[in-house]
């Protein structure tokens, strides 16, 4: 109990942490009930997002923003994040310019069963997190999921519902529960009608 207790927010919302706490969740809240992605792109940015032009942000929801604000998010120039995504921003999440976030995408930066609380698996899997980045030109598809340290190469695709856990090379589709490579893309001929014109 005595894990529970040092971990609780509700013991201690009047110290500086609870209340920065408090702060981040109500801002983190509020961004959701905005009618419009360029209000909510102004607002991010205000929180300490870096965010490309033309971004285009959903109702996203933001884990563990009472880290660091939303420093630790960073979107290139015209990145989609789609409704109901979750980003978790205890580490960092990189998108490109021009990468794609579909529907109900889980974006994770960190790992952790309960140590702070005191679970017994805490001591076989320890918490762990590590930045995601996604580079220029990626599409990743409705419900996927990205872990804690993955880098999705420039103009790759992840299918719909794939479980991503490692690396994935420039130009390449990738799905499957774990993701595996299924196809690579020619990528000179979609580059240059994308993004040198």
């Amino acid at each position: 109990m005595g894990n529970l207790d040092r971990y609780s927010w509700w013991g201690r919302w009047k110290t500086k942490e609870g209340r920065g706490w408090l702060w981040w969740l109500a801002y983190e809240r509020f961004l959701r009930t905005l009618p419009y992605p360029n209000w909510r792109s102004a607002f991010l940015k205000w929180g300490g997002a870096r965010l490309g032009r033309r971004c285009f942000i959903h109702d996203v929801i933001f884990q563990n923003v009472y880290v660091s604000g939303f420093k630790n998010l960073e979107l290139g120039e015209q990145t989609t994040l789609q409704t109901q995504c979750l980003i978790d921003l205890a580490d960092r999440v990189i998108c490109e310019d021009n990468v794609t976030i579909s529907a109900g995408v889980s974006i994770f930066t960190h790992e952790d069963c309960g140590a702070k609380m005191g679970k017994p698996l805490a001591a076989y899997f320890p918490p762990k997190h590590a930045p995601v980045h996604i580079c220029q030109g990626s599409w990743i598809g409705a419900r996927a999921t990205i872990l804690a340290g993955v880098t999705i190469g420039a103009c790759s695709v992840v299918g719909a519902g794939s479980l991503v856990t490692e690396d994935v090379p420039d130009w390449t589709v990738v799905a499957g529960v774990p993701a595996k490579p299924i196809r690579k893309i020619e990528g000179k001929i979609f580059h240059e009608s994308k993004f040198e014109s």
